[in-house]
């Protein structure tokens, strides 16, 4: 399954948001179909492609977007980020694989083979203020006209009639962490969403890790999970460091530093008989987040989790290009 694909199956076909409002066209037909109301801060979720003639535009209207969204009731932070690059940790390659791709999809922007792909976290406190907010709608009318395909001309661009494809969906985060400690109520995660580490200009990763389990055992699965984050969030190498945080991976030795922030995302909806979920964590660099993978400490919490992924793992590098506070 190509990495567009899963993105689309995880993150749109069942917690897609139409126009009209916060429930796929399936659940809006029937009023016997609508899902529970998610619990606890959510995040609203886009995943997009933007065309290079089309790009400036585009950022341009969607941080006159963003600035507006600021002043919602119950708005917490809003972080777009761009994909850099692509795990190779994550999938058991060699040793010798770390990194490689790591840039990939930078490289593909400059070379003018792909366009540039984003990913827009909107935090709330709540279901109902984030449906209040309308974003969603805003989103449509603002910034989806400059998400068309382009195609070339004999005098240049010209954009095509073809919408790229957005996904987006409700996601609710079941726990967090950072250097200061791991969260897993609803006021502690809210806090942890109203302060994210990864400013632009802290030049941090981030790491998207997408995978999809049974619907049907979601919440046991999700037990396997936790000790898991707390693992990905407290390790380091060398595991004596006299700071407590590690030191700096490279390509050439297996240091890491501990990850700046972890999150574990869970799609409101489930697709089918499967449900998504979404590991968000922040690091230093490259080299710390793929060094982690090959910790034994690392592996043994990870082997459970694994078992019970039916799809995935996919893990891209982003990096931050926009936040906004409350």
């Amino acid at each position: 399954m190509r990495r567009r694909q899963f993105f689309s199956k995880t993150l749109a076909a069942a917690a897609g948001l139409s126009a009209g409002g916060f429930l796929p066209a399936a659940a809006q037909s029937t009023a016997s179909a609508a899902p529970a109301v998610p619990e606890g801060p959510v995040t609203l979720y886009f995943e997009f492609r933007v065309a290079d003639p089309e790009h400036e535009a585009a950022m341009a209207a969607l941080t006159d977007c963003a600035s507006a969204w600021r002043q919602a009731p119950g708005f917490l932070s809003l972080m777009l980020k761009q994909m850099s690059g692509d795990s190779t940790m994550v999938k058991n390659y060699p040793e010798a694989y770390k990194g490689v791709l790591a840039e990939a999809y930078l490289d593909g922007v400059r070379d003018h083979s792909q366009p540039y792909f984003y990913s827009l976290f909107v935090r709330f406190a709540d279901y109902a203020q984030l449906q209040a907010s309308q974003i969603n709608e805003e989103f449509d009318r603002t910034v989806l006209p400059f998400l068309h395909a382009v195609k070339q001309t004999p005098t240049g661009f010209a954009k095509s009639t073809q919408l790229m494809s957005v996904y987006r969906g409700v996601l609710q985060t079941i726990a967090a962490g950072n250097r200061a400690g791991i969260y897993t109520t609803a006021a502690e995660m809210a806090d942890f969403l109203r302060h994210p580490v990864e400013a632009p200009e802290s030049n941090t990763l981030t790491v998207e890790n997408h995978v999809m389990v049974a619907d049907a055992g979601h919440i046991e699965w999700e037990k396997l999970v936790l000790p898991l984050l707390k693992v990905a969030q407290e390790t380091h190498q060398p595991s004596d460091d006299p700071n407590g945080v590690g030191q700096p991976g490279s390509k050439s030795n297996r240091l890491y530093r501990k990850a700046l922030s972890t999150e574990i995302l869970r799609n409101a909806l489930p697709d089918g008989d499967l449900r998504a979920y979404l590991m968000h964590g922040v690091w230093e660099s490259v080299w710390d987040h793929e060094n982690s993978h090959l910790d034994p400490r690392f592996q043994a919490a990870a082997g459970p989790v694994g078992a019970g992924v039916e799809i995935g793992p996919v893990e891209p590098f982003y990096l931050t290009r926009l936040l906004v506070k409350a």
